[in-house]
């Protein structure tokens, strides 16, 4: 038997696994899944947790089926999410493998071997299909530690834009349906040096705040979770423990994996002149009004090239609810007059995470003959017409 320590003194084996304990990683699990993922139940409570040597997992167990699970997508890894998430990530902003492991052995203090690494890139290669570019990424003229222009925005809060130059370039030079989008990259290439930062200071409204302008009344969110940013937007939040941090996290996730995002947090700004225009120039009915010199702003949270479209996506916690429609329609507009694009080549998106079930993708169809209306699928709907912004 061990002996017996003083009253007040802690045991040196247990002062030693306390140590150790409040040594591990924290857990990287996420917030408590909404349902159970066996049987679809939603009476569920936490259950104990499964430690691992990176950290605790939390473990749920269902009141119906009586079975323990994670709320993780991804299973039986060893390693925390975050870290397998740092390192696709890293290698896919075009660093050798070398550099990859040892910039995260810095940042977590987690030695990956190599072999385990290349593991990951074959087994969620699903979820990173920049990989197909990556080797004309890696010898393009763009150098590899200049392929993605980084540019903090102080627009009454901070917001980091960032456009991937080379990924850019390889999706307008390699499909020749992408190849009229090119006027975006001249919008992207001049926002750190022209953007209107004082538009974006005064007391403006925001394109968020655009309420009932468009008549959405008969618009129906349908919910998708076979789409590829569905799939990315969870994959990635499993490596986020703080829900201010998951909006960032499923923006850098995508520029960086994925074979169509090229910017995220674009500043976009639709003046009085650009709503005259509109009408006057182009004969659209747009129900917008602003003062002159007033002008909407915001910012884009992700913009995509894709089968000749430019696609905007905005990251909402309930799109099915909130219906972004007058948002998303705002920015269309924007977008097109300051890139010189037509309306016609953009698509909208909602990207929602409802809960913790997952971000799902709001895609709005309205019946047909609704006057004036804006599809939020596809905005080529809201308008016939061709003409230049």
């Amino acid at each position: 038997m061990p002996r017996p320590t003083p009253s007040g003194t802690p045991d040196r084996s247990t002062a030693t696994t306390r140590r150790r304990r409040s040594y591990h990683a924290p857990s990287h699990t996420l917030k408590p899944t909404i349902a159970c993922p066996y049987c679809g139940d939603t009476r569920i409570r936490r259950d104990g947790v499964r430690a691992t040597k990176h950290g605790a997992v939390q473990l749920y167990r269902c009141a119906f089926c009586d079975r323990r699970f994670t709320p993780k997508t991804t299973t039986h890894r060893t390693y925390p999410m975050r870290v397998i998430v740092e390192t696709l990530s890293r290698y896919n902003r075009l660093q050798p493998l070398p550099q990859v492991l040892d910039g995260v052995r810095k940042k977590f203090g987690v030695k990956v071997p190599t072999s385990i690494a290349r593991s990951w890139l074959a087994d969620f290669a699903a979820y990173l299909p920049f990989l197909r570019l990556r080797d004309a990424a890696r010898t393009h003229a763009i150098p590899p530690h200049q392929a993605i222009v980084e540019h903090r925005l102080l627009h009454g809060q901070v917001y980091d834009f960032k456009y991937h130059r080379t990924k850019t370039d390889l999706l307008l030079t390699g499909d020749l349906a992408n190849q009229k989008l090119d006027p975006l990259r001249d919008y992207l290439d001049s926002i750190p040096e022209a953007c209107p930062h004082e538009l974006f200071l005064k007391e403006t409204p925001r394109a968020s705040q655009a309420k009932h302008a468009f008549s959405v009344g008969d618009v129906r969110i349908t919910e998708r979770h076979d789409n590829i940013a569905v799939e990315s937007a969870r994959f990635a939040l499993q490596s986020v423990a703080k829900n201010k941090l998951r909006h960032e996290a499923v923006q850098e996730f995508m520029l960086v994996n994925d074979s169509a995002t090229v910017a995220v947090e674009v500043p976009i700004v639709l003046t009085a002149d650009d709503l005259h225009h509109y009408r006057s120039k182009l004969g659209f009915d747009v129900p917008l009004y602003l003062e002159p010199g007033d002008a909407y702003t915001g910012h884009i949270d992700v913009v995509q090239i894709r089968n000749g479209q430019v696609h905007i996506l905005d990251y909402k916690p309930d799109a099915t609810h909130i219906k972004p429609i007058e948002q998303l329609m705002i920015y269309a507009l924007a977008l097109a007059r300051r890139s010189h694009l037509l309306l016609y080549h953009s698509a909208a998106q909602g990207l929602s995470s409802a809960g913790t079930a997952g971000p799902r993708t709001g895609k709005a169809k309205l019946p047909a003959g609704v006057p004036g209306a804006v599809c939020y699928r596809s905005l080529r709907d809201a308008c016939a017409s061709t003409k230049s912004m």
